[in-house]
């Protein structure tokens, strides 16, 4: 989908009462940073992810700002980004957070990228002039007592480029989005044949936004507000691509779709 995603789950929600911030005691705002993604058309792709910087203006500190580093220790660094679609999330990790603005967020690569096509596996470098230190831009409001929710969106479709196809060459020019419950719409589905992995780019006059779906055809989508095209590329050249036009998506709402089914080209029989 859009750009990468800081995942959500279904949407962790979890009330977090007096919990210890790593730099002094008192009430603390609970972090929820969870990992979603839209990879490309290979059979998976794996990112080393290190953890995620924040940055917080502490609240009644108008000049005093705190970077803390949340780390992924919940399981092995070398993510399976491509899984996270149809609505699977990846817990990168939470922390309790001292109140104030959350004004900066910054993804922290480790240095193994890869995918595999068939039994192939292919080595990803990173982009010349691209730091493992990805800026996200966020501005969130953290209340004492609450849980928040930070989904990051990291967008396969945009990140991964092709440099040359034979020998197959890539690069990563890592695209992420920071989204927070509360500010978009869903729209979800499926498509047949489930066995493809097409490419769903939802088109505004503004921006693109992209994801696959899952091995059982479906897939999500969260967008802002407004009204869409939504483009269903097969990634197969035995198969037509389809469209759907002025699809509204409302705030706060999740619209489902009828099955889509993209139709094989006709064979030429003459």
């Amino acid at each position: 989908m859009k750009f990468l995603q800081i995942l959500l789950l279904s949407v962790f929600s979890l009330t977090f009462l007096g919990a210890c911030s790593p730099t002094e005691s008192g009430p603390q705002s609970l972090l929820n940073i969870v990992l979603v993604d839209a990879p490309p058309a290979y059979d998976s792709v794996f990112v080393e992810i290190l953890g995620v910087d924040v940055t917080v203006n502490v609240a009644g500190r108008d000049t005093d700002s705190q970077t803390i580093f949340i780390p992924y220790d919940l399981g092995d660094k070398e993510i399976k980004v491509s899984d996270l679609v149809a609505g699977e999330v990846l817990l990168l990790g939470r922390m309790a957070l001292p109140p104030g603005r959350l004004v900066g967020m910054n993804l922290i690569l480790g240095d193994r990228y890869f995918l595999w096509q068939d039994e192939d596996r292919f080595e990803i470098s990173l982009f010349e002039g691209f730091s493992d230190d990805i800026p996200i831009p966020i501005n969130l409001d953290l209340e004492a007592g609450l849980s928040y929710d930070v989904i990051l969106d990291f967008d396969l479709e945009k990140s991964i480029q092709t440099i040359q196809s034979d020998p197959l060459d890539l690069v990563l020019t890592p695209r992420l989005t920071a989204l927070i419950p509360g500010t978009f719409g869903e729209i979800s589905g499926s498509l047949a044949p489930s066995t493809l992995r097409p490419a769903i780019i939802a088109a505004s006059d503004s921006d693109t936004v992209s994801t696959h779906t899952n091995n059982t055809g479906s897939f999500l989508l969260r967008l802002p507000p407004g009204r869409y095209d939504i483009f269903f590329d097969p990634k197969d050249g035995g198969f037509l691509p389809d469209t759907l036009q002025n699809v509204e998506v409302t705030l706060g709402e999740s619209l489902s779709l009828d099955r889509i089914t993209l139709s094989p080209i006709p064979i030429d029989d003459e």
